[in-house]
């Protein structure tokens, strides 16, 4: 009866928590299948589940749950309480205001839902909930691309890409991760147990190709890259000589490529160097000029909503999502160089913690470091890490399975541990 309900109940709702919690259907001028509110339906969610588990806490609750917390709580306040009182007094906009800009920091909290989740389903099953997610993102990604579904975003855009189809990037790309780790060590990153090795080769390829054919976004496409590199190292040219076997066909039917519909001009300018069309080195300008008018001091976001933003002060082509650590040095000033140590230490802190074996995470933030240029960390990648501190949950909680049950201790009894 437990296996039945794990399958047809728990497994299908894990998979829903993962689409919700990567906004695989989140409203974004990018997702052309978005749906508004959907993400603030599903962030209200989690505060909620979040808020009923702290009222209920005891002694005896799980560990991972009450370490967890203080990483959200840490977050929010960091990233989403201090820049709205930033802006609050440098623009004077309300802090209403400048909590609704930054909530995509509640993402923090989506731990809480799949932790729960997990509980009723094994490890295997977990890992194929992640890799359903993210063939459902492949699979709407490629419909979109050759016409199968509607197009209902209000505003586009990337008019010069029209097929691109943004839908679920993190979650494919956090999928193509634990694809690689577990193709390169061959076993479980939770659990330890042996996979086969071909079938996640394949998983990844898919999604990869999924990344440079229909989502068309080269940061990803970099980043991914980077994450084989960090993450096999040695195996890195196998994997080189796997991709031009997969790529093999495109080479002696080029064809293939107009049929699927490459965007070789697009990918082009990557390799003339002319990647940009003025709009990032402008908001980098702006942010480097406004920073040297305010003495650098902090000066938070501003929400569309109040007094439409940044464009009386900026202009309509200034996006702080798109400067990424320099996004970061606009909200905090010179407080920058004491809030990026200090939360990195802390996050790295809080996963040791809960489990020492880090090598999967490493990976992937060094991947993340890469591009961080380019995409704000700690704003725009929280469902990430978000996931990275889940699996350290779960593989802390295989662990402590293990352990005899009158050797198994209590939160209380382990505080003093850490």
């Amino acid at each position: 009866m437990t296996s039945i309900s794990s399958k047809f109940f728990y497994l299908p709702l894990t998979i829903l928590a993962l689409v919700l919690h990567f906004s695989v259907f989140g409203d974004s001028t990018h997702n052309p299948l978005g749906f508004k509110f959907l993400n603030e339906a599903y962030l209200a969610a989690c505060l909620g589940i979040a808020s009923l588990l702290i009222l209920a806490s005891t002694e005896d609750a799980s560990r991972e749950f009450r370490i967890l917390m203080y990483y959200a709580f840490y977050s929010v306040f960091v990233f989403t309480v201090l820049p709205a009182i930033f802006s609050f007094f440098t623009f004077g906009q309300p802090i209403a205001y400048g909590l609704i800009e930054e909530r995509r920091m509640l993402f923090t909290f989506g731990f809480v839902p799949l932790l729960l989740l997990t509980k009723h389903i094994s490890t295997l099953q977990f890992e194929r909930a992640i890799i359903y997610a993210a063939l459902i993102a492949v699979f709407l990604s490629w419909c979109f691309k050759f016409g199968l579904v509607p197009d209902l975003r209000e505003e586009q855009t990337s008019w010069d890409r029209p097929d691109r189809s943004s839908i679920g990037p993190f979650l494919i790309c956090f999928a193509y991760f634990y694809c690689i780790q577990i193709w390169a060590k061959g076993k479980s990153p939770i659990n330890g147990e042996q996979r086969q090795k071909i079938f996640y080769l394949i998983i990844a390829a898919i999604l990869l190709l999924t990344l440079v054919f229909a989502t068309q976004t080269r940061q990803l496409i970099v980043l991914c890259l980077a994450f084989t590199l960090f993450s096999l190292r040695v195996k890195a040219i196998a994997w080189a000589a796997s991709l031009c076997v997969l790529l093999s066909p495109f080479y002696f039917y080029p064809e293939l490529l107009e049929i699927l519909g490459l965007n070789m001009e697009f990918y082009g300018r990557s390799l003339d160097g002319n990647v940009e069309d003025g709009v990032r080195p402008h908001t980098i300008a702006s942010v480097f000029n406004h920073l040297e008018l305010v003495s650098w001091l902090p000066s938070g976001s501003l929400s569309l909503m109040w007094q439409d933003g940044f464009i009386p002060y900026f202009g309509e082509h200034f996006f702080l999502s798109d400067i990424g650590i320099i996004g970061t040095l606009f909200r905090f000033g010179f407080l920058t160089f004491l809030v990026v140590p200090l939360t990195l230490f802390i996050y790295q802190r809080i996963a040791r913690n809960i489990n020492a074996e880090m090598e999967f995470t490493y990976s992937v933030m060094l991947a993340f470091f890469v591009i961080w240029p380019l995409n704000g960390l700690f704003e725009y990648v929280q469902p990430v890490i978000c996931m990275l501190f889940v699996i350290h949950a779960l593989r802390a909680r295989h662990l402590r399975s293990k352990e005899r049950v009158h050797e198994r201790r209590t939160y209380s009894q382990l505080q003093s541990c850490y």
